[in-house]
């Protein structure tokens, strides 16, 4: 099920996050930055302590990149793991996977999915 609504992405060749980022404000706000048939990215700006219920994507590969504050990544039957600014995370199709922010600070999270998950045949699966 998309976590965005059609025609709601932004879809231009340049973007400023920090610009973007003073427009929505405070978290919690999501923006969809590009929505094509192969490729969704969103940003995320999440209140502390803000997570995602563990989901798998049947078809898709996510990747993801901390921009500001910190999470806690779940990806498969890996130990949990602290990340920050500058990581770099991949959970791939049909791994169960969740995200947290952590409890001290908001997280403001770069996400990718190709294909894109939105597709009338595409949903994420609970785990």
């Amino acid at each position: 099920m998309p976590d965005v609504a059609d025609g709601e992405a932004l879809n231009r060749p340049f973007l400023d996050l920090d610009a973007l980022a003073r427009w929505q404000g405070s978290p919690p706000w999501q923006r969809c930055l590009v929505e094509t048939p192969g490729l969704r990215v969103v940003l995320y700006h999440w209140p502390a302590g803000s997570a995602t219920a563990p989901h798998v994507h049947a078809s898709s590969e996510g990747i993801f990149q901390v921009l500001r504050g910190r999470a806690v990544f779940v990806i498969g039957n890996a130990p949990e793991r602290e990340v920050g600014p500058g990581e770099f995370v991949l959970a791939r199709h049909g791994v169960r996977h969740s995200i947290s922010a952590t409890e001290d600070a908001p997280l403001m999270l770069l996400t990718a999915l190709a294909p894109n998950e939105g597709q009338p045949d595409e949903t994420i699966e609970p785990a």
